[in-house]
């Protein structure tokens, strides 16, 4: 079946952000890829299923959260990807991390949206967002109570 796996997703972006990095030898710059293989083998994305990881990295680079150098299979129409390198994390993709990255926002995020029946990219992005502005508000309020 070709579900999102949204655990995976935001474990896969996270990945991506904790491991693309760059080098400098001689002023000269390079990047440090990570190659989907590679994320199978992660110690970090064990709990997921190989279809899930790459299905995963497929709608993140369909979405613009990841750039990739994909290999995929000769039929223009096949919706898997047979090898990757993600080479960077796009500005919209580490705006979506920010958004998610913190465990008590993407609980609720994912309650929410499996209250909702919607599990779209866009209306994960936007629950949580909104979940994180409502936690930063009740912050706040906080604070200002303490004065």
């Amino acid at each position: 079946n070709m579900r999102i796996n949204i655990d995976c997703l935001r474990a896969v972006l996270l990945y991506c952000i904790k491991n693309l990095d760059y080098t400098e030898t001689g002023y000269i710059w390079k990047c440090e890829i990570i190659e989907l293989k590679e994320m199978y083998e992660s110690n970090e994305l064990q709990q997921f299923q190989k279809k899930d990881i790459m299905y995963s990295v497929l709608k993140l680079k369909e979405s613009e959260y990841i750039k990739t150098s994909c290999e995929q299979p000769k039929d223009k129409e096949a919706t898997y990807i047979n090898d990757c390198v993600i080479m960077d994390v796009t500005m919209k993709g580490h705006q979506f991390a920010e958004t998610i990255k913190e465990p008590t926002v993407w609980e609720k995020t994912k309650s929410i949206a499996n209250k909702v029946g919607n599990h779209t990219l866009h209306f994960l992005e936007s629950l949580a967002h909104d979940i994180a502005i409502g936690i930063a508000k009740q912050t706040i309020s906080a604070m200002m109570q303490q004065l």
